[in-house]
């Protein structure tokens, strides 16, 4: 009797288990298939040794931005600015020039139609500060723009000087072969995108929009070309960035009676401080894993098949996942809105209890989260009235001390598909994928100007190299020099003679394009029997 009950329910617990099962299988194979491979494409021959030059000259320029306007070192600014009419005859003579707040630039290239939408690239002028001492550990003098080895070597090589020549180089070229563009196209050079770009880019974005000035795209930095984007993934990946993390910093002070430290109270205020920092490491923000499951619905394919079945079925392997990516660096940047203690003060005798102890934090907010959310979510994980929470810089939480993440940009738009598409043309066996940028650029003040704001530097890379920037030994290869200013030619080419539908399009239509690009251009061949093999 028992058995005749038992057999019916293992028949239907077998059925469920395999329709489970299938059910998995499937949604893996649907989840990303492999990108298919662009055609060849030619293109013009550039002399990499003469960028690499060029890129030399403008390092030697030392444009070290400050928050403090008035430390701002003028004639370093304004050499580079006399070096670019020097370098670049033709850009200067044809296109118009703005200075924007002293040391910005803001080049106009009028296009022949002026009833479409203008087209803008932006990069920075301004670096970071480099130890110059004998003990610096460069290997050449970081302001040196020195040729070597196969290299450039110097401050701005990498972030991003190399952006600014590589769109000054294209259209130099492009203007000696008598192209002119149908859309306008402005370039954008801001000097002080590592403070903020309160006075550069932001400037730049007030002049534009006093003038009505509404944009088709935008190109800045961002991601590279990277050989090792992920640990699992061989093939090089071209991380084309659609929206940036948000910012916040907060400091955490701590005040208290001081006194002799032989006689010292059971808690501190550098204990007190201390255990709130515990509390905000020990808790992090929580993790959400729409964007990695998003980017890896781009390149899942190239995964290994355990990895591409847990990100296809995040439904089922989700806490492992989070658990996960929460070691993996840059992926656990991607998944949660991250916390960094950044500045820590207090006390200033050894004998001596510090009424007051400063701490700063750091928080990258995810899209998702915002300031007000990351806000009460700090408060919450140190529930403790002693400690006071406070903007670091300003008054106010919306300002100078943070703020949101910016919109995403649209991956079915005609900007995103022909930068995904020129990348490989110009990187082939590369991967192209979106992803969300962890740091601050300019791009996130030209939200305001365009739904597609987009960030990708044109520069083939390793983990390594990344470390680089901002680094010791900040170094370009000269192909790097080459490919970076053939990608800007291209680019220029194809995004400034976009037809006028692009500029009517709503969200969801099919892109335009004089050579038809459908998805299933983005399916390989064998796809359907893929699937059919898995299902089986």
């Amino acid at each position: 009797m028992l058995l005749d009950i038992l057999i019916p329910i293992a028949i239907i617990l077998g059925v469920v288990l395999l329709f489970l099962v299938g059910f998995i299988l499937l949604k893996t194979a649907l989840f990303s298939p492999a990108q298919k491979e662009v055609k060849p494409r030619d293109f013009p021959e550039v002399d990499s040794q003469s960028v690499a030059e060029r890129l030399g000259l403008a390092v030697q320029f030392k444009t070290i931005s400050h928050h403090d306007p008035s430390k701002i070192d003028a004639n370093a600014f304004l050499g580079l600015h006399r070096l670019f009419k020097t370098l670049y005859p033709q850009v200067h003579d044809k296109l118009k020039v703005e200075t924007v707040n002293d040391y910005s630039l803001l080049y106009t290239w009028e296009g022949k139609n002026p009833d479409l939408k203008p087209v803008m690239l932006i990069s920075h002028l301004d670096v970071v500060p480099a130890d110059e001492g004998e003990d610096s550990g460069w290997t050449h003098p970081p302001f040196s723009g020195e040729i070597a080895d196969g290299y450039v070597w110097g401050r701005g090589t990498m972030d991003i000087k190399n952006g600014v020549i590589g769109v000054l180089e294209a259209v130099e070229y492009l203007l000696k072969n008598d192209f002119q563009p149908e859309r306008t196209v402005y370039l954008g050079f801001g000097h002080d995108e590592e403070v903020s770009g309160n006075n550069g880019a932001k400037a730049i974005v007030a002049l534009l929009e006093s003038r009505g000035v509404k944009l088709g795209s935008v190109l800045d930095e961002g991601g590279g070309v990277i050989a090792d984007f992920l640990p699992d993934i061989e093939a090089h990946v071209g991380a084309i960035g659609i929206s940036e993390k948000g910012y916040l910093s907060l400091k955490l002070v701590v005040e208290m009676d001081g006194g002799h430290s032989s006689v010292p109270p059971q808690e501190t205020a550098i204990g007190i401080l201390s255990h709130a920092i515990t509390k905000l490491e020990n808790k992090p923000m929580p993790a959400h894993l729409e964007i990695i499951e998003f980017l890896m619905g781009y390149i899942g394919s190239a995964l290994p098949f355990g990895q591409r079945l847990m990100f296809a079925n995040t439904w089922l392997f989700g806490g492992l996942l989070k658990k996960k990516l929460a070691g993996a660096g840059i992926l656990n940047a991607s998944i949660r809105t991250t916390t960094a203690p950044t500045i820590i003060n207090g006390g200033v005798k050894d004998n001596v209890l510090p009424s007051k102890a400063e701490a700063v934090v750091n928080f990258r907010i995810l899209p998702g989260d915002d300031i007000q959310s990351v806000y009460r979510m700090v408060q919450e994980r140190i529930a403790d009235e002693r400690v006071k929470l406070l903007p670091y810089k300003g008054e106010v939480l919306e300002g100078e001390a943070g703020w949101n993440p910016t919109s995403v940009a649209d991956t079915d738009s005609p900007y995103f598909i022909r930068l995904s598409r020129l990348i490989k043309e110009v990187y082939p066996d590369t991967l192209t994928v979106p992803y969300l940028v962890t740091g601050a650029t300019d791009a996130r003040h030209y939200t305001s100007l365009t739904d597609n704001v987009l960030r990708f530097a044109p520069m083939q890379m390793t983990n390594g190299d990344l470390m680089r920037m901002h680094g010791i030994d900040e170094r370009l290869s000269l192909e790097n020099c080459s490919n970076m200013v053939k990608f800007c030619i291209g680019y220029i080419e194809e995004i400034a003679n976009l037809p006028a539908e692009v500029d009517t399009m709503d969200a969801g239509d099919e892109p335009v394009f004089e050579e038809e690009i459908n998805e299933d251009d983005l399916i390989p061949d064998d796809f359907e029997d893929e699937i059919s093999e898995t299902i089986d």
